[in-house]
């Protein structure tokens, strides 16, 4: 089952790994070194890009181990205030993943939140959740659309409410069916600036 609440526990070194990877990652991204993350969005204040997904019935009929039956992804760049540790204010790239799953009936869609960076082999970024929450992969896979990879990490720690405590979340792993989303640029009307996240 592709979405489970909490999922087995990951072996200690994949788990010791994956804490030094968000560990090493959640860092401010420095001007000029945005690498393609600036192909998703310029690293100007307020730059933004939506993409989404609602898989049809006879995709999911296609795919029925598919627990994804929406998907969006958002992407924001933001200057923090100025402060004494980052005099011209700290920059960041900021990713909220919201997702419908069969069987889950509540009113707001899951999410997961946290920041994006460039990944090594500079052709996609890697964004994670905070606290070991697990992460994606993402490409840009032309056309105004990206790839979402779950599979690369494996897991995605979701929400129904920014503040709710992770006991009440759901993991989201990756399955047979769950693996990769195609995802297609939303129009700038449905794209919400981060403020309004």
């Amino acid at each position: 089952m592709a979405a489970s609440l909490r999922s087995p526990v990951l072996p200690l070194v994949a788990l010791s790994a994956l804490l030094v990877c968000a560990d090493a990652r959640a860092q401010a991204i420095e001007p000029g070194k945005e690498g393609e993350l600036a192909n998703f969005i310029p690293p100007e204040a307020g730059a933004r890009a939506c993409f989404g997904r609602i898989y049809d019935e006879a995709h999911l009929k296609a795919h029925p181990k598919q627990q994804v039956t929406e998907m969006q992804f958002r992407l924001a760049y933001y200057i923090h205030d100025p402060d004494e540790f980052a005099p011209k204010g700290q920059r960041n790239y900021y990713f909220e993943i919201l997702a419908r799953l069969r069987g889950h009936k509540q009113a707001k869609p899951l999410s997961a939140m946290g920041e994006c960076s460039p990944s090594d082999d500079g052709k996609s970024i890697f964004c994670g959740v905070d606290c070991d929450g697990g992460g994606v992969m993402v490409k840009r896979s032309g056309d105004g659309k990206i790839m979402v990879d779950l599979e690369a990490l494996g897991r995605l720690r979701m929400t129904s409410d920014c503040g709710e405590d992770e006991n009440g979340g759901v993991e989201l792993s990756s399955g047979a069916d769950d693996k990769r989303f195609l995802l297609s640029k939303l129009p700038v009307s449905e794209c919400p600036s981060y403020d309004d996240w």
